[in-house]
């Protein structure tokens, strides 16, 4: 039983699913106390999110997960795994390239089996002796204090037990209890579909084409993709007249998968569950020692497979904040620029997920000739295609050079050697803040405040080029420099660029952050 005695912990997360134990690694790693709340009393074991991008995997590189992480993963890559759109005939309306690298050095997209990953995130948490994971406890109270927060809660018996935490995160899902508490509203775009998603282990090896499939056939809506090494996903949209109950039955989802040659003599069916697809995000993200992170704070339909990955993108944004306040590096108006940027961010991509949501529900005779026509000329006219799946900039307000075209977009990440060793630049180099520079002959002349400022901010350096101490092995970064027009980059530990210059002047970025860090706000 939880009590509000003892050592006050850093931070309270409230639910245990991926993001809220991504955000408690990030923070024990960190070297600060953690406590999760979690109101299921067990693990949950069945998969839900499937697929992550290279973002987030870089991100669990950067966390020591990557090497154990990857042998679990099933990379969408090659031309033999394309993701098309097809009509009722079987013919292409879209390919969507996913079948290319990612620019963090890892495959573009990736089906994986949750359980796999929330499994992983335990078993790390478990040898920090700063994080501690609390089940079967139900939040029923928040109240906010002078410097922390009280939480209340009530177990599997209804009785009552108290916490607390200087700061919490709410990542508790989509019907997000802090979000209630808070009162905070939502914006909805008003796309509201039911569809059955039926989670399936075949016995046999099969080669699956396309391998990530929308068949946009109005007798039936369908997905089919791949959710991790010997797994796959079906999804069939519920047609109107049709119950959820009668859809949401192990006989309807057999007799929906016969047509793939799937039964029960060749395949085991793990899940079957009718999910709402929805579009919207919380019009707050914050209030005051209170934050919200993952579906808490938004949900998209899963047909750019971004919901798991927006929510891991949450958790760092919150937590290389969070560890700075906490380290006394600055107040808590470093908080401010996180939900501007998460939301500014996520809500392009709910949006795109929305509209290809609207062209794959269409049921209307009409409606759908006319679509189906349109994405064909576009394929034979590709200025008129759909583009792939957007790495869209960070909300504006937030903590980057606003008035640097380059800032706020995704870093890259490629291969370098620098003295003995060879791989990626964040398992060479190492991670948190980073500064990168192209150069000519000579490394910068950086001054004694400039190297404090940059050991302030705990960033390592590159520096690449002749007489750099970073090689730049398939040429990576030199594209990435002429790409930014730049010869200097800061790039946040969330991998996202702080800012560039063109000058070779690393002193100014470096002037420039810290100064946005003390004052939490965007740098100027």
């Amino acid at each position: 039983m939880v009590e509000e005695t003892g050592a006050l912990p850093d931070v309270a997360i409230v639910g245990a699913g991926p993001v809220g134990l991504f955000a408690a690694l990030l923070l024990g790693q960190r070297g600060h106390t953690v406590a999760v709340y979690e109101r299921w009393p067990t693990f949950y074991p069945l998969p839900r999110a499937c697929t992550i991008d290279h973002e987030i995997i870089r991100l669990l590189q950067d966390a020591g997960l990557a090497d154990a992480f990857e042998p679990l993963l099933d990379p969408v890559i090659g031309p033999d795994r394309p993701y098309r759109f097809l009509d009722r005939h079987g013919e292409t309306l879209l390919q969507i390239d996913w079948n290319r690298p990612g620019a963090s050095g890892w495959a573009q997209a990736n089906g994986f089996y949750q359980p796999d990953l929330e499994r992983m995130l335990v078993r790390w948490l478990d040898t920090l002796p700063g994080v501690a994971i609390h089940r079967g406890l139900e939040l029923t109270g928040l109240c906010e204090e002078v410097d922390h927060v009280m939480l209340a809660f009530v177990d599997g018996d209804q009785r009552a037990a108290t916490a607390r935490a200087r700061y919490v995160i709410g990542a508790d899902g989509a019907r997000s209890t802090v979000r209630s508490l808070l009162g905070i509203g939502q914006t909805d775009l008003g796309f509201s579909y039911e569809w059955l998603v039926i989670d399936v282990v075949p016995h046999e090896e099969r080669t699956w084409h396309p391998y990530v499939v929308q068949h946009c056939d109005p007798a039936r809506p369908t997905t089919l993709v791949n959710s991790g090494p010997g797994r796959r996903r079906w999804e069939f949209m519920r047609l109107p007249g049709e119950t959820i109950e009668e859809l949401n039955t192990t006989a309807k989802a057999w007799e929906l998968l016969a047509p793939y040659r799937i039964t029960p003599d060749n395949a085991s069916l793990e899940r079957h569950a009718v999910y709402t697809f929805r579009g919207s995000w919380a019009d707050e993200w914050r209030r005051g020692r209170i934050l919200i992170a993952g579906d808490a704070a938004h949900l998209m339909p899963p047909f750019l497979g971004q919901g798991l990955c927006a929510g891991m993108r949450d958790a760092i944004a919150l937590s290389w904040r969070l560890s700075t306040i906490l380290r006394g590096d600055a107040g808590d108006a470093l908080l401010d620029s996180y939900g501007p940027e998460r939301s500014g961010h996520v809500q392009e991509i709910v949006r795109q997920a929305v509209e290809i949501g609207r062209i794959i529900c269409m049921l209307d005779p009409a409606e759908v000739a006319e679509r189906d026509e349109r994405m064909k000329a576009a394929i034979r006219d590709p200025s008129r295609a759909l583009k792939p799946p957007p790495e869209p900039r960070l909300g504006s307000a937030g903590l980057y050079l606003a008035d640097d075209g380059n800032a706020g977009y995704l870093s890259v990440q490629g291969r370098v050697r620098r003295e003995a060793r060879e791989g990626l630049f964040d398992d060479v180099v190492g991670t948190g803040w980073q500064l990168l520079i192209d150069l000519d002959d000579a490394s910068p002349d950086l001054s004694p405040a400039t190297r404090a400022a940059i050991g302030r901010l705990g960033a390592v350096t590159a520096t690449f080029g002749r007489g750099g101490d970073t090689v730049d092995l398939d040429g990576t970064y030199a594209a990435w420099f002429a790409r930014l027009g730049a010869t200097a980059v800061l790039v946040r530990p969330d991998l996202y660029i702080f800012g560039t210059s063109p000058q070779r002047d690393p002193e100014s970025l470096v002037a420039a952050a810290v100064l946005a860090i003390e004052a939490g706000g965007a740098g100027s």
